[in-house]
């Protein structure tokens, strides 16, 4: 029977629109093995084109599908369709999308066909990926199986073949069902994909066997009848970390001699070795039994321990607990010659420490530690196996702990020679095992409050009475303040007009003096000499000419509010706004505004549009840079242009009507500084000068 489904995944259009508008969208995937490595490559907007054998579904709320066609596997996401019912066998023509996943678009179930025969693989091909995207079938001993604690869908069986383990994980909706304990110890042959496409649970997994669930697991060997029927943990003299990975479970007797946390704990073995157990259930044994323990071997590279585990009594005796030995940290953190080093010898000992309750657990979170101050360094102390070792301790108590010290290292890693040690903690084994010594003072921090309570108290009389006294200070304040701004804003008109007649005094009345002077030669010269008449009358009507432009620039003054900048390239742009139009302006001036005068801001910002405007006007520069920098007492500055440059020793001066340089010698003269200039004909101008610095 063949029918045509087609699916359109309304919820998936936006999606799918977006993504394939992507770079991979004109890629099409005609056959498993294509389209497995693009979904690897993360190629969104991909297409798919192919026939397959539907091999098994996974997830049925999901409607996720492993098809084979020969090249490979592939897991297809069927999206919302809820009329197309897909079983292992059909044989399909597929189309869709690669958005994260393989998305359906139509579906055509071609005919029914027999699900081709899965390959036996073997552990070393399925590490090395000759299997990879396989339909396979994979036979070894289950030495594991948990469910996922992120994950509560997907179960984990690990497989043992010689010394090499694999992981098959399945997805299941009923989280009950990803149990599979009871296979523990079985020999099974197990159906399904090599995969590396599924991102969850865990997606740094690496190969693993993916598969649908119980129906592909084939039971060869049952499981012992007794689990603990297995060889003891120290039985074979020769474990160590490079062949643990390959050694089924192992079990452990021994007396409990430490609890914490509900699911670790610590077991001395007759032959007193320390095993670390730690449990599959928070469901531990209790202080001092004797018990077997039953997991998977790991090791820290100093002994053997024992992961997921089970548990039951055992009825051999016990040996009593040696009585707590006292030390100092130093004994456990530091080797003889006083260094660091951690003393691992005392892992398992049953020691006494006494110090101080720096910080204590809270009410309900027993997994906390207490933190005791010993010589000077924080001790953690577990009293999560019992927790009313803690009645009647208060933070600052001094405290007897005795209890079974645990040195804390990581477990061996492949890629990691030397496990990380953490630490050491104490673990409290009975209530009698912290005994209070003394409680802290009487002067607590609670009472401290209490007596800062008080003095806020008096304190608010004191502020009521002190506000009357403030109101009136304010009104009296704010009459002298007025006072105060008033003469100040006196002040500075008297200042202002006194710098505006000094200026109109040095430059106007200087150069209107000079044209009277000019002019009465010219009268003196008309009748005898016309032509030295006529160079003096030039040299007045340029004096005018700068009387003018001093004249402008004394009223620009008055309306510029340049000195008010916060910064001085800010004072310095807008004091050469009007002039600069047309040409390219860099100012870097790198002086605090307010560590100068007024006065000495005034006389820079006048020497500056003096300099930038003999360079525009008179030697048509393009380009006009500013500079300058505090050293010591002095203001160093310059201007420099790109224009035509001057003969510095052979220039145009006060006989021949310019009065630009004059002027600002005459200013720079009057702060004490001192200018030099350095130009070339054809290569610009740079004036550099240096002012003794007036603070305000």
């Amino acid at each position: 029977m063949k029918c045509v489904l087609t699916i359109f995944a309304a919820a998936m259009l936006p999606v799918l629109a977006f993504r394939s508008h992507g770079a991979d969208a004109g890629r099409v995937a005609r056959n498993a093995a294509e389209l497995t490595a693009m979904l690897g490559e993360g190629c969104d907007g991909a297409r798919f084109d192919l026939t397959a054998t539907v091999i098994y579904p996974l997830f049925h709320y999901r409607k996720l599908y492993v098809v084979n066609d020969g090249t490979g596997s592939a897991i297809l996401d069927k999206g919302d369709a809820k009329d197309c019912v897909l079983q292992p066998g059909d044989f399909i023509h597929v189309t869709g999308v690669c958005a994260g996943d393989a998305l359906c678009e139509t579906i055509s179930v071609l005919s029914h066909t027999t699900i081709p025969e899965p390959e036996d693989a073997t552990a070393t091909g399925i590490t090395e990926g000759r299997y990879d995207n396989h339909f396979v079938r994979f036979t070894g001993t289950v030495r594991d199986a948990f469910r996922d604690e992120i994950d509560q869908n997907w179960g984990f069986l690990v497989l043992q073949s010689g010394r090499e383990s694999i992981y098959a994980c399945f997805p299941s909706t009923e989280p009950e069902k990803t149990s599979l304990n009871y296979l523990i110890g079985a020999e099974i042959a197990i159906t399904g994909t090599c995969s590396t496409q599924i991102t969850k649970p865990r997606p740094l997994s690496g190969r693993y066997i993916l598969f649908s669930g119980r129906d592909t697991i084939s039971v060869l060997r049952p499981p012992p009848e007794d689990p603990f029927d297995v060889p003891l943990l120290h039985a074979e003299p020769n474990i160590h970390a490079a062949i643990i990975s390959g050694i089924n479970r192992r079990r452990a007797v021994g007396r409990v001699i430490a609890v914490w946390h509900g699911n670790q704990l610590l077991l001395r073995t007759p032959e007193k070795r320390i095993v670390r157990v730690n449990l599959a259930e928070r469901k531990p044994p209790a202080y001092g039994a004797s018990i077997e323990a039953l997991g998977n071997p790991e090791t820290d590279l100093y002994r053997l321990n024992l992961s997921h585990a089970i548990w039951r009594t055992n009825s051999a005796p016990v040996e009593a607990e040696p009585p707590a030995e006292s030390v100092a940290v130093q004994q456990i953190m530091n080797d003889a010659e006083g260094k660091p080093a951690m003393q691992i010898s005392y892992h398992g000992k049953a020691i006494r420490l006494r110090g101080i309750a720096r910080s204590i657990p809270s009410p309900g979170h027993t997994d906390d530690r207490l933190a005791l101050e010993c010589d000077r360094r924080i001790v953690p102390v577990d009293v999560s196996g019992c927790p009313s070792a803690l009645n009647g301790v208060e933070i600052g108590c001094e405290l007897d702990v005795a209890g079974i010290c645990l040195i804390e290292t990581e477990n061996w890693r492949p890629n990691a020679p030397f496990p990380h040690v953490e630490g050491f903690a104490v673990i409290v084994r009975t209530a009698e095992d912290v005994r209070i010594i003394s409680r802290p003072p009487w002067w607590t921090t609670g009472r401290l409050l209490a007596v800062i309570g008080a003095l806020l108290v008096a304190l608010v009389g004191v502020f009521a009475w002190n506000r009357s006294l403030n109101r009136l200070a304010e009104r009296r304040g704010r009459e002298l303040t007025k006072e105060t701004v008033a003469r100040m804003m006196a002040n500075l008109k008297v200042d202002e007009r006194t710098r505006l007649a000094i200026e109109l005094h040095d430059s106007l009345s200087q150069n209107l003096t000079g044209t009277a002077l000019e002019i009465e030669t010219t009268d003196t010269l008309i009748d005898d000499d016309a032509e030295q008449a006529h160079r003096h009358l030039g040299i007045a009507a340029k004096t005018l000419k700068s009387c003018r432009e001093e004249l402008r620039n004394c009223l620009w003054d008055l309306r510029n509010d340049a000195l008010g900048e916060k910064t001085m390239d800010a004072a310095i742009r807008r004091t050469l706004s009007p002039i600069v139009s047309g040409i390219s302006l860099a100012v870097r001036f790198n002086v605090p505004r307010e560590r100068l005068s007024d006065d000495t801001a005034h006389a820079l910002l006048r020497i500056i549009r003096e300099l930038a405007q003999n360079a525009i006007r008179h030697g048509h520069a393009k380009t006009v840079k500013i500079a300058g920098s505090l050293e010591s007492e002095h203001l160093l500055f310059s201007v420099s242009d790109d224009g035509c440059g001057f003969d510095p020793g052979n220039h145009p001066g006060v006989l021949q009507g310019h009065f630009g340089l004059q002027g600002i010698r005459e200013r720079v003269n009057r702060f004490g500084g001192r200018m030099s200039i350095a130009s070339d004909i054809g290569h610009g101008t740079k004036v550099t000068i240096s002012l003794a610095r007036q603070a305000e």
